[in-house]
Order: structure tokens, then sequence, then C-alpha cells
């Protein structure tokens, strides 16, 4: 990966951090009046947050390798095969933890992989913080 990418990966990283965090707080208070237990969640709020990690460095990788590749077929071509790869992993992944591993609350892992959107949507915020005064942008737009 490229420096940028790494750069972006880490801030999205910092984000899906910082909406666990606050997703393991809801579950503390709320969990046990709905019936979990704080391990269930803590457990499947660990397990959702690694998914979600996961899920962010294959895209950032696969993203590079078609950018590299210069054709859109190909471009195309796989980033649907392995968005589609991806969510069959995730999907096995969860049936797999609901039937082997009753510990873990599934309902947590769907939730603490959706904290990857959170680290989307904070991106630029951390992006900002790490920019001194003056600076410019040194990030990918990603926004085409």
């Amino acid at each position: 990966m490229t420096d940028d990418t790494k750069r972006l990966v880490l801030q999205m990283s910092a984000g899906t951090l910082l909406g666990e965090l606050l997703l393991g707080g809801i579950g503390f208070f709320l969990g046990p009046a709905l019936g979990w237990t704080r391990l269930s969640i803590f457990l499947g709020l660990m397990v959702g947050w690694l998914c979600a990690e996961a899920m962010l460095l294959h895209m950032a990788v696969i993203t590079e390798r078609v950018l590299e590749s210069r054709d859109a077929a190909y471009a195309n071509k796989m980033t649907v095969i392995h968005s589609i790869g991806r969510k069959l992993v995730y999907i096995t992944l969860l049936l797999a933890i609901l039937w082997k591993i009753p510990q873990v609350n599934v309902m947590a892992v769907v939730l603490g992989t959706m904290a990857l959107k959170a680290g989307a949507y904070l991106q630029p915020f951390f992006s900002s913080i790490r920019k001194r005064p003056g600076e410019a942008q040194s990030t990918p737009d990603i926004s085409r």
C-alpha cells in the first residue's frame, strides 16, 4: 500500500475505534436492559471491530490493485467480485458465530461492523487534526 492509503486507512481505523467505543458505552447500559450480558456485547463488538478492520484493509488493497491496472473493465469486474466475496465471508462468519459460539452477541457483531461507516464519516476530522495550519491536504481526495 502507498503511504497515502496507509494514512487514510489509519484515519478511518481511528474513526471506527471511536464508533466502537461509543457503541460499547451504549451497550454497557442498554444491553442488560435488553437481556444481554455485557460480556456477550463486548465480545460481539470486538468481533465486529475485527471484521470492520479486515474489510477496510481488503478494500484498500483491492482499490489500489485495480487503480494500478488502469483498465476500467477489469477494475469494475474485480471490485464487484471482491465485494461479493467480502459479503459472503462475512455472512458465513455470522452464521458460524450464531451456530457455534452463543457467548458472542451477533447483533453486537453487526453493529460493531457498521462502525466502519463511522470511520468513513470521521476520516476528514482525523485528517484535519494531523494537518498543521497552512499545510496542504496530503490525503487523497476520495469524493470523485
